[in-house]
């Protein structure tokens, strides 16, 4: 591994200008801090970069490790292998990280059937099936509460639930035990912090929660009536 020079700027990597590949690209290289190079093995897909992109472009393969030492992955502070090859992605962040010691190199992942392999070598990946498969079976899915993931291959999942004065005076201790959950956040009002196990909780707040689907049952007590959610909805449009 070859040793890194010490800057005042980020130095990041960016394989792939497709339509990802470029928006990330143009949102990374708008802050001055950061110095961004894009590489793409079709110069077209590099013009495709908007006006707003303020970094270096280079054509060539991200496999390619003349390639990436010409893009300075020696000094690289992140890579981001975004190409439409999971092999290709694959092998560039392996490249960055044990080769050069990148800090942080994140690969595209298409194929979900390819994680537990990723999951096993260390690979940091972003899965753009696995998401969106994610985000549109919780739309379809009928919930009692707001959702913000659903683990496909469990029945854990991350909700809000609206509190009723029931809970008043309950600790966030209390209430896991008695809901058979682990609490996340507390929402009061516009304001959000990390629960404490023993912080109060009260009617009208939200808490962010990971529970089993199959427990349900036991929150439905803790949650606040159809009449408390009116009364609250009248108070917030006065």
């Amino acid at each position: 591994m070859m040793p890194r020079e010490r800057r005042t700027t980020v130095h990041i990597i960016i394989g792939g200008s497709g339509q990802l590949g470029s928006q990330v690209a143009e949102q990374l290289s708008a802050d001055p801090e950061l110095d961004v190079v894009v590489i793409d093995v079709d110069a077209r897909a590099l013009e495709t970069l908007g006006t707003a992109f303020n970094g270096e472009t280079m054509v060539g393969n991200i496999t390619d490790r003349d390639v990436l030492e010409q893009a300075g992955v020696a000094r690289a502070d992140g890579l981001l292998a975004v190409t439409r090859s999971d092999n290709a992605n694959l092998m560039a962040v392996q490249i960055a990280h044990h080769l050069y010691g990148v800090p942080r190199a994140v690969a595209r992942l298409f194929n979900p059937s390819r994680e537990q392999t990723y999951r096993r070598l260390g690979v940091r990946y972003v899965s753009a099936t696995g998401i969106l498969s994610k985000l549109f079976i919780n739309e379809f899915r009928d919930s009692d509460f707001p959702h913000h993931v659903s683990h496909i291959a469990s029945d854990v999942e991350i909700v809000d639930l609206w509190l009723g004065a029931a809970v008043d005076g309950m600790s966030v201790g209390e209430i896991e035990q008695v809901g058979r959950l682990r609490v996340a956040s507390i929402t009061r009002g516009e304001q959000v912090s990390v629960a404490q196990t023993n912080d109060p909780l009260h009617g009208g707040e939200t808490i962010t929660v990971a529970m089993r689907r199959a427990d349900r049952r036991h929150v439905k007590s803790l949650l606040a009536t159809d009449r408390e959610r009116l009364a609250a909805a009248a108070d917030g449009s006065r």
